[in-house]
């Protein structure tokens, strides 16, 4: 009986896993600091693609995930970086003031991508998250805080 009872508590976390909501890739926030403005797709402008940080400006600014940087440059007067982690899953950061990486530079998590800087005179940092060309709530994407069988290790069953 107790293989049946093994059998079933595996069985539990793996429903359990595959009925979360919430996306789980390992990603790290890429500043300390308090969000100041959320995730908001709907909205003035065709929405809020990201959160924003507020830190001051001259922030070192770390990569969330491992991957390959595929932009690095300037966008609308404003400098970002997008990096691909491979999945279909790409993280950018924007309103930076240096950028310290090139486009096809391999990154380890928390590598530094460069400072953030300013935007319409508010120091922060902008942190977006897309998953096959689709945006996402970057909040959601960084609430696992470690890998996703330690989420399943510690989920009950």
């Amino acid at each position: 009986m107790a293989g049946k009872a093994h059998i079933r508590a595996i069985v539990g976390y793996l429903l359990l896993a595959a009925s979360l909501a919430v996306p789980c890739a390992s990603l790290s926030a890429p500043v300390a600091g308090e969000v100041i403005q959320g995730f908001a797709p709907i909205g003035a402008y065709a929405g809020h693609w990201g959160i924003d940080y507020g830190v001051d400006a001259g922030t070192p600014v770390a990569a969330a995930g491992s991957g390959r940087v595929t932009f690095a440059g300037s966008v609308g007067q404003m400098q970002s970086v997008t990096i691909d982690h491979g999945g279909g899953l790409r993280t950018s950061y924007s309103y930076l003031s240096a950028i310290a990486v090139g486009h096809g530079d391999w990154v380890w998590t928390g590598a530094k991508l460069g400072t953030s800087g300013l935007h319409h005179g508010v120091a922060a940092l902008h942190f977006s998250v897309r998953l096959d060309g689709v945006y996402q709530d970057p909040a959601e994407w960084l609430q696992c805080g470690g890998s996703i069988s330690d989420a399943l290790w510690l989920a009950p069953a």
